[in-house]
């Protein structure tokens, strides 16, 4: 455990400190932001919604249940069993490049949340699969380049995460799956462009 607990202390500072340059000092704060994430989520829930069919709608729906329960795993249950101080107020040598709470660190809603709904939007939509596992990764490794959580503390948040999405879509086609099923082209053209 020690050796493991030393590697992540030297994998965040090679991130947050070794590799640090002025347009990841710019693009990093922004990609970590709420701002960014409640964008991204709103306009993929709103096309889902709007514009893919009775398929899309249950996905959109189930999306926020599936938010909700890995935000409350992550920050209100893990974060509280395991009760790990942030890297700010545990090392002496870093840089924090935005404000932080005194929450505990392991594991990370952010990436627990951006993980979850990458795997199970996924799970029934191809298309944008490889875009939203590149936001989860990059909203990931953010947390650490911005100095508020350590390399494994995203790494449980991203497992969490995957669990969390990947479990919730197996579920939601046992109890819906009829109703999962792609409209026919002629039917719901919108559906097309999502998957």
């Amino acid at each position: 455990m020690d050796l493991i607990l030393r590697w992540d202390v030297w994998l965040f500072h090679f991130i947050n400190t070794t590799t640090a340059n002025p347009v990841f000092d710019a693009l990093m704060p922004f990609v970590t932001g709420d701002v960014l994430l409640h964008y991204v989520a709103a306009v993929l829930w709103l096309v889902l919604f709007w514009r893919a069919g009775r398929r899309g709608r249950i996905v959109a729906l189930a999306t926020l249940v599936v938010i909700a329960m890995s935000d409350q795993a992550s920050a209100n249950f893990f974060k509280s069993v395991f009760a790990r101080t942030r890297p700010p107020y545990a090392l002496d040598s870093f840089r924090l490049l935005v404000d932080t709470t005194r929450s505990f660190s392991f594991p990370s809603a952010h990436a627990s949340n951006a993980f979850a709904v990458a795997a199970f939007v996924s799970s029934f939509y191809r298309r944008p699969r490889v875009w939203l596992f590149v936001l989860a990764a990059l909203v990931a490794y953010s947390r650490v380049y911005v100095g508020v959580h350590y390399p494994t503390d995203v790494l449980g948040g991203a497992g969490l995460g995957l669990a969390i999405g990947f479990g919730s879509a197996y579920l939601l086609r046992r109890l819906l799956g009829p109703y999962l099923s792609p409209a026919p082209a002629a039917v719901n053209e919108g559906a097309a462009d999502c998957r």
